[in-house]
């Protein structure tokens, strides 16, 4: 455990109010005035400059605003701490409160920091307290001195309070706990970490200090973050820092190298490698492209990706060439869809004049990519306007249209309703899929404006079907049975009654599902009832067999308990008595 001594031999050597001063001298620049600097920086203050302050004639500031306008550092640390000496909680939380109230001053944030060190020796729950009620950009800093304070005296009072906080600062508080507190072993802090349930914060701590003592150390350190018993995401933390000191360490001469300790390192972990890959070739993507596709195939398949990723940021044009050559498509095809998704949202508002970069086998997959890309933030009549151009130039745009449909339907579902009703010929094949893509969100929004749309529509559609089982398929079984009556008896009207005898049944409602047959043709029953008899097998078996004997009449019972045995020979749903009960009930002419 990383302890700092010179700390612990002041902690046992001093006490009173000199104790936080001493503690702020090794741990507050005198200078210090940004507002997110970590109070772990150090920085002293020479014996003879404090003996030269101590021994000045200067009269001891009575107010905090005499030492907030005092001009040297060092004047002011020394006026505080005049200032403080005997004083109570309660009047030290006064002189916090007051730096509220004092703006644009840069030594206000370095007296506030100091004088919450000293009131954290005192009170610490009630320094915490006031953290949050300075600016918002000093919460980090000052929660920082309030654990490093806290933790230095009763680090178990400190655990209990910061185990309460909301992140991020329950666990920058407890890391600072474990960094300086010395009074609880590994083995205590294992334990007491369990009864607080924050052992993840814990865990993820040991894991950072074993880190630093292997970081420039890349194989180890990858090897430790790999199988590092720890969350995925903090994995990927202690990898990006491993791969940024290393890049900062040795640069980026010899990518090759790395990707290949990469390669070796990560090639049976799912996806690890990715933020790895991306680091090393942040610096400069198009090197590392180059060098990448020099290495074996097999490298470039599982880094290519994550390298063009990075290359897109900087230059989408250098980055569309390298990939658009013939040899590189034959080779990389897997890779294809991977890059053009991401350089096609990375040039999305110049897309029509880089279209023509794309391979010509992709062109229609990054009209697509684009498309429903952009239609998520641009008005409909823009997209419109867009796939209009690219069908000028000979370019097939209807899976894009569809995409661009079912984007607009998600927003406003009738004006996409309308438009794909009037532009069938737009979309893939004859349009239908589109046109029922956007009524299935209109029938969610507005289900009885989705039901005139569909019967004002041509007959052969059958929208106003879409439309029930959209309901009965969400579970409102109520309106989809309402709408039921209004449907138009053409080609293929009998069936709907089967896909809502269906959900009926799912649902339990047997006496309903069983009724829909009298609003049938006695031609129509017959199918139905073998249609019906499907789902009431599977998923209402007690209720089959208790209603086989009562079917209305035999040839109805008939068409039945052959659907049934049809069901029974694809799988057992019947034990052997019930099979031999079903069976006794077809009549002795229909065996």
């Amino acid at each position: 455990m990383k302890r700092n001594r010179l700390v612990l031999t002041l902690v046992s050597l001093t006490s009173g109010v000199g104790l936080g001063f001493l503690i702020a001298f090794l741990f507050f620049p005198s200078n210090q005035t940004e507002m997110n600097t970590s109070p772990q920086s150090t920085g002293g203050i020479p014996l003879s400059e404090k003996t030269q302050v101590s021994e000045s004639q200067e009269p001891a500031p009575n107010s905090l605003a005499m030492v907030i306008e005092l001009k040297s550092p060092i004047e002011r640390r020394v006026g505080l701490y005049q200032l403080v000496n005997n004083k109570s909680a309660e009047q030290i939380t006064e002189f916090i409160k007051q730096t509220f109230d004092v703006e644009n001053v840069p030594s206000s944030y370095f007296v506030q920091r100091l004088l919450f060190s000293e009131l954290a020796r005192i009170d610490p729950a009630k320094s915490l307290e006031l953290v949050w009620e300075t600016e918002r950009i000093r919460w980090g800093p000052l929660l920082d001195v309030v654990a490093m304070q806290w933790s230095l005296f009763a680090p178990d009072g400190a655990l209990r309070a910061f185990s309460e906080l909301d992140e991020p600062w329950k666990s920058r508080a407890l890391t600072a706990v474990f960094q300086y507190q010395d009074s609880l072993d590994l083995v205590e802090l294992k334990n007491f970490t369990q009864s607080l349930n924050i052992t993840e914060e814990f865990v993820k701590w040991t894991y950072e200090e074993q880190l630093a003592a292997v970081i420039d150390e890349p194989r180890k350190a990858f090897s430790l973050a790999i199988e590092a018993d720890t969350s995925y995401f903090h994995r990927h933390q202690m990898l990006k820092q491993i791969t940024r000191r290393w890049v900062e360490r040795e640069g980026t001469a010899d990518i090759s190298s790395m990707l290949s300790l990469v390669y070796d390192m990560f090639a049976d972990t799912r996806f690890l490698w990715s933020s790895v890959v991306s680091e090393i070739a942040a610096p400069n993507p198009e090197l590392a492209w180059k060098q990448l596709s020099s290495m074996p195939l097999e490298i470039q398949k599982l880094f290519a990706a994550d390298v063009f990723d990075e290359w897109v940021e900087l230059d989408p044009s250098a980055a569309i060439e390298a990939v658009r050559t013939q040899e590189y498509v034959d080779a990389m095809a897997s890779e294809m869809y991977s890059h053009l998704l991401t350089w096609v949202r990375a040039v999305s508002d110049r897309f029509l004049e880089y279209i023509e970069l794309v391979p010509e086998d992709y062109k229609m997959t990054a009209i697509e990519i684009a498309v429903e890309h952009l239609a998520k933030s641009l008005p409909p009549n823009e997209i419109i306007d867009m796939l209009g151009q690219l069908r000028l130039r000979g370019l097939n745009t209807q899976e894009a249209t569809h995409s661009f449909v079912r984007v607009w339907s998600t927003k406003d579902p009738f004006a996409a309703v309308e438009w794909a009703s009037k532009n069938m010929d737009q979309g893939p094949g004859d349009g239908q899929w589109m046109l029922r893509t956007a009524l299935e969100k209109l029938v969610l929004s507005d289900p009885e404006r989705a039901m005139e749309f569909a019967l004002k529509q041509p007959e052969e559609r059958r929208l106003e079907d879409l439309v029930i089982y959209k309901l009965m398929g969400q579970g409102e079984l109520d309106k989809g049975l309402s709408f039921l009556p209004q449907i138009r008896e053409t080609s293929g009207y009998p069936f709907i009654y089967d896909g809502v005898g269906y959900q009926l049944i799912l649902a339990g409602r047997i006496e309903e599902a069983l009724a829909l047959a009298d609003d049938l043709e006695e031609s129509e029953k017959p199918q139905f009832y073998f249609a019906l008899a499907r789902p009431w097998l599977r998923f209402e078996l007690e209720s089959l067999l208790e209603h086989l004997p009562k079917l209305p009449t035999e040839e109805t019972r008939t068409t039945v308990i052959n659907a049934v045995l049809r069901e029974q020979n694809g799988y057992p749903y019947l034990t052997a008595n019930e099979l031999e009960y079903v069976r006794s009930l077809k009549p002795v002419e229909a065996n």
